[in-house]
């Protein structure tokens, strides 16, 4: 028997630490902590200008999630800190009343991540880890494919050095950037999309170099040349134009807005909180797996709230965990939670050494860096792959990526969901009810078989004194009126005497449909005809008894199931052989069934 993994949640981090250091991989957690810090500097940094703020703010994201992920987490691969999704749902969350006046990027900031680590949290605690199953997976597609590509086209007026657009839609704002085209800042341009290019070869061929803060450097040490060939046009904005960076450690950095603030900041904290949990969940699960090992999604779930609470206290971008910074972390050789502390502690050295140098970076090439992760990211494969699978699911996907790219962000994904709802309610609003008849070709042979007729428009029922039924599925409150007609409707056209359900392929069945069954079976009873129920699990049989309806479905109308798949099936046709009086009443492959397993007593038998 396999032990399911636990999913209790360890408030305690101590006994996971010392665990982890009994398996003595500090080399390997060291050497895997340095590299991905190397690779994560510019892109944490890139971040937190996505979402609003000065690039420091992305840095202390990344130490302080990093170190309490890897306390509180499950997966010691999982790397917490900014995201592309995260830092574009701060800032549409947020742009509305930072531009109103009602709070300050940062008050906004850390009201949104203490909210969105309290859900984390609670929902941890809460052992709601489960409900990751019921996440649809074309709804994530779609929301991941546009946030993708607003990520890549929200850089266009930083890579053409044009002003900033102010139209409300995203569609919009790209035709205002694309009309300044002839405005173009040709050092921007030359700056941005020479990261993309840098970026691009060492994918392609050095994918061991640390190619975005080769970039990042090597555009801070052009930048000032390229100002001394154009001398007369617009200065070249750096990472030090937005804001200096100090050289310190992250520092708790509290706010109190007022609860209007709160209130507001609510939904787009949800929409942080939930799709960054799919998104560390989806890392770890597949890491774990990779090493088979087991992910505990309620302590991931508590993992990344502390994270994110921490983070939002000392001044950090919400984040989640990272596809491309956790995959790397992973394939460099890390072993336990302490590559990721090693990760924090070496990003901390980063900016308490080279502030200055930090502040010599092009916003151009943190741009470049977006728009070439954004357009990276994107995956028309997977986005055709549902295409050809299933066309209600891409229906699913199309949904979410148009609201999530034309219209809010933070509802896109919950749009996707209530859609993804409603076309499964349309599917299990089909009742799975079918006439179990022998197969003619199985006669006399004792396992024998059964045709399954379904009960839909043209299929042929015919007239029999006894109608064999199987139910399929969960029959839920959707299917209650539908069952309840389909009986009405086999009684009034079959007119049979006896009724045998087969239960064995009912999932479950609740009260609206359970009343159903009470009722028709109460009127058939009443009308001097006899219904058996086979197969009943032992939670089904305590439902009739718990309602006290043992007077519709006595016990010698209840058949247990049985090891055999139509043992309990071929019991309560056993139990009825003996009922039918006259065997004429019964259609052709029921009479040869009977004749062939239990054959009528002969007159002289009888005498005798």
């Amino acid at each position: 028997m396999i032990t399911p993994p636990s999913d209790n949640v360890a408030l305690n981090p101590l006994p996971r630490l010392l665990k982890a250091a009994n398996e003595r991989a500090w080399r390997a957690d060291a050497i895997a902590g340095l590299t991905v810090a190397v690779f994560a500097v510019p892109q944490a940094m890139a971040y937190a200008v996505l979402a609003g703020l000065p690039p420091v703010h992305g840095l202390y994201a990344a130490i302080v999630m990093s170190i309490f992920a890897a306390l509180w987490g499950s997966s010691p691969f999982v790397n917490a800190g900014p995201t592309n999704t995260a830092a574009l749902l701060t800032a549409a969350a947020l742009a509305p009343l930072v531009t109103s006046g009602q709070v300050t990027a940062l008050a906004g900031v850390f009201v949104l991540g203490v909210l969105a680590g309290a859900i984390r949290i609670i929902m941890g605690l809460l052992r709601m880890g489960w409900l990751v199953r019921f996440v649809p997976v074309p709804a994530f597609l779609g929301f991941i494919a546009a946030a993708e590509l607003l990520i890549a086209f929200g850089q266009l007026h930083e890579l053409l050095g044009v002003p900033v657009p102010t139209a409300a839609l995203a569609p919009l704002r790209i035709i205002e950037v694309l009309i300044h085209i002839p405005q173009s800042d040709l050092r921007a341009l030359a700056l941005g999309l020479g990261t993309c290019g840098l970026l691009w070869l060492g994918g392609r061929y050095a994918k061991k170099l640390p190619m975005a803060l080769i970039a990042a450097l090597l555009a801070a040490f052009i930048a000032p040349w390229l100002e001394r060939f154009f001398p007369d046009t617009q200065k070249v904005l750096l990472v030090r134009d937005i804001a200096a960076v100090p050289s310190s450690l992250p520092f708790l950095q509290l706010y109190f807005p007022s609860l209007e603030v709160w209130w507001a900041v609510l939904p787009g904290a949800c929409a942080v909180a939930v799709i960054g949990l799919i998104e560390a969940v989806s890392i770890g699960q597949n890491l774990a797996h990779k090493h088979k090992n087991e992910l505990n999604f309620n302590q991931e779930f508590f993992g990344q709230g502390m994270a994110q609470l921490g983070g939002a206290l000392f001044g950090g971008v919400p984040g989640s965990g990272s596809f491309s910074r956790s995959s790397l972390l992973e394939s460099n050789g890390a072993k336990t939670p302490y590559a990721n502390i090693f990760f924090g502690i070496f990003t901390a050295t980063v900016l308490l050494l080279t502030p200055r140098i930090i502040e010599q970076i092009p916003l151009a090439a943190l741009a470049g860096l977006l728009f070439y992760t954004g357009l990276k990211m994107f995956n028309p494969a997977a986005i055709m792959q549902v295409w050809r699978t299933s066309r209600p699911d891409f229906a699913v996907l199309a949904i979410t990526f148009l609201v999530t790219f034309a219209g809010k962000i933070e509802w896109g994904f919950f749009i996707g969901i209530i859609v993804a709802m409603v076309i499964f309610l349309s599917r299990a609003r089909l009742l799975q009810i079918y006439e179990l008849v022998p197969h003619p070709q199985s006669a006399g042979t004792r396992g024998i078989r059964f045709d399954e007729i379904s009960y839909t428009p043209g299929s042929k029922h015919e007239s029999s004194g006894l109608v064999a039924l199987a139910l399929h599925g969960d029959l839920f409150f959707g299917l209650a009126h539908e069952l309840r007609t389909q009986l009405a409707e086999i009684h009034r056209l079959q007119n049979p005497q006896f009724i045998i359900i087969r239960t064995r392929r009912a999932h479950s069945v609740d009260y609206s449909c359970w009343k159903a069954l009470f009722d028709f079976a109460e009127l058939f009873r009443q009308n001097g005809g006899t219904l058996i129920l086979t197969g009943v699990r032992q939670d089904l049989k305590t439902v009739i008894e718990n309602a006290k309806m043992q007077h519709v479905f006595p016990e010698d109308c209840i058949v247990a199931p049985t090891e055999s798949a139509w043992g309990a099936f071929e019991c309560g046709l056993e139990q009825i052989a003996g009922d039918i009086q006259d065997r004429t009443t019964l259609s052709p492959q029921w009479q040869e069934y009977f004749e062939q397993h239990f054959p009528a007593p002969t007159q002289n038998s009888t005498i005798a």
